[in-house]
């Protein structure tokens, strides 16, 4: 949880082509490997997203010396599309950042975590965590038995009809999750939650391996944090786009930030060749 908050902020936070284009990069490919082919559809409206803000931001702020061409009389320069860029990478990285973090942070995790210490609050974080895809297969099945029966969307007749078609399902699935609240608030409450000290459970332990890789990643947000203090971090748009020098500091942080986003997946992909591994020697 750490890792993502700090990755996201860092993302976010630093406006510079470099930061953005390696979070971009180590996010699409932790994304690919987290979520194999499903994860296409989403790489590709977030490239689209992306796309939009770095060529429409040249039309509304029209500064910088570079002038490629004129769009209805206005200067269209590279220094205001450079940054468009900047914008349009880190807003796609993080959004692709939260997509693995989904992925990564289970409703289990988030319970091993919190648990213990904030019993309520990480009630209320996995319940929120299931009922997107609860109430997706939800909307699912009920758009399928209304369509069985000749009362699905596609069937009604003009666009008024479609809108009531629609009314229809989403009053049918709000009824639902009200009932599954009540359902679950009585089950908690039969469960005795909230009565007195809780135990926790986990079967999760913090081994070698996780001391070494707890290790590596602070050294590695070591290194991005001078990086980012001597510098690394900065990047002149205007007048004229220009990066800081590369010295001995600048060069740590880069790097460091490239191993930080690439992290996830080097170890997705080195158990998977461990896994292939204890397969041939089956």
């Amino acid at each position: 949880m750490a890792y993502f908050a700090g990755i996201i902020g860092v993302t976010m936070l630093v406006m510079s082509p470099v930061f953005a284009g390696l979070s971009l990069a180590g996010a699409t490919m932790a994304c690919a490997v987290v979520r194999g082919r499903s994860a296409l559809p989403l790489i590709g409206g977030i490239a689209v997203l992306g796309a939009g803000v770095t060529l429409l931001n040249p039309l509304f702020n029209t500064a910088g010396d570079t002038v490629l061409f004129e769009v209805f009389g206005r200067p269209y320069t590279a220094e205001v599309l450079m940054f468009g860029g900047t914008m349009g990478g880190a807003l796609g990285a993080a959004l692709l950042w939260f997509s693995v973090a989904s992925r990564a942070l289970t409703a289990e995790k988030v319970t091993y975590l919190f648990g213990g210490r904030a019993p309520a609050l990480t009630t209320v974080i996995t319940l929120v965590l299931r009922l997107v895809p609860a109430y997706g297969r939800r909307a699912t099945v009920l758009a399928e038995a209304r369509a069985g029966v000749g009362l699905g969307v596609s069937a009604a007749d003009g666009l008024g009809g479609k809108v009531r078609a629609g009314a229809t399902l989403l009053s049918s699935l709000t009824a639902w999750s009200l009932e599954q609240g009540v359902t679950t608030a009585d089950s908690l409450a039969a469960r005795g939650f909230g009565s007195g000290p809780r135990t926790a459970w986990g079967r999760y332990c913090f081994g070698r391996r996780e001391a070494a890789l707890v290790v590596l990643l602070a050294a590695l947000a070591l290194g991005v944090g001078a990086g980012v203090a001597a510098g690394a971090g900065a990047a002149e748009f205007l007048p004229r786009f220009q990066l800081p020098a590369a010295d001995a500091l600048v060069l740590v942080g880069w790097v460091s930030w490239t191993a930080m986003v690439l992290l996830p997946t080097m170890l997705a992909v080195a158990g998977e060749v461990r896994w292939r591994c204890s397969l041939w020697n089956i």
